[in-house]
């Protein structure tokens, strides 16, 4: 098994059982179907748009921060040493287990529970990387999971979050394995 395959099979696992963990305390809570109720097209429609929407933008201001900030190429050649090309099918699964694992467990069971700002911070928290040349992507996970939360405050649906969630982590993995690095981590400090 090659490096890349070994990164995407161990998230997927630890993945899954974050989202199995979601589901039983969601159980033992009652709150499954406020958590997952039965989807109508329309509405399945609309928190895809929504979600869509969301995506475009977090992705638009990536790509803007890339183009105007060292720091932000720094981040991105950074992931690109720690995760390598994933590839196409690697990439969609990371980004959807990620997506829905974290956003049922943050949104749907920790934000009703302790509110938008401590379930956004401690989002970004864990995003805290081993590297430290990682660390604006802590700040920039809060920041995201701010936009997470309003818009599942706004719209109950973890279908909107899960998806913009999804999404961008899908453009961004599939970006990283598209090019080499620009900045090396021996370059200039910030």
């Amino acid at each position: 098994m090659n490096r890349s395959s070994s990164i995407v099979r161990s998230s997927a696992i630890g993945y899954g059982g974050l989202f199995a963990v979601t589901l039983v305390l969601a159980w033992w809570q009652g709150r499954l179907p406020e958590m997952f109720p039965l989807p109508t097209w329309p509405g399945t429609g609309v928190n895809l748009l929504i979600g869509g929407v969301l995506a475009a933008g977090v992705l638009s201001a990536g790509a803007a921060f890339r183009g105007t900030f060292v720091w932000a190429r720094r981040l991105e050649d950074e992931f690109r040493l720690v995760l390598g090309d994933l590839g196409p099918r690697g990439a969609l699964v990371l980004a959807v287990t990620s997506g829905v694992a974290e956003e049922a467990f943050f949104r749907g069971l920790m934000q009703p529970a302790f509110g938008l700002t401590l379930t956004s911070i401690v989002f970004g928290l864990l995003h805290y990387p081993v590297n430290r040349r990682l660390i604006p992507w802590t700040v920039i996970a809060i920041i995201v999971g701010f936009a997470l939360g309003i818009v599942y405050r706004e719209t109950a649906s973890l279908l909107a979050v899960a998806f913009a969630h999804g999404s961008i982590n899908f453009v961004e993995l599939l970006n990283l394995g598209r090019g080499d690095v620009a900045i090396g981590p021996a370059s200039k400090s910030l």
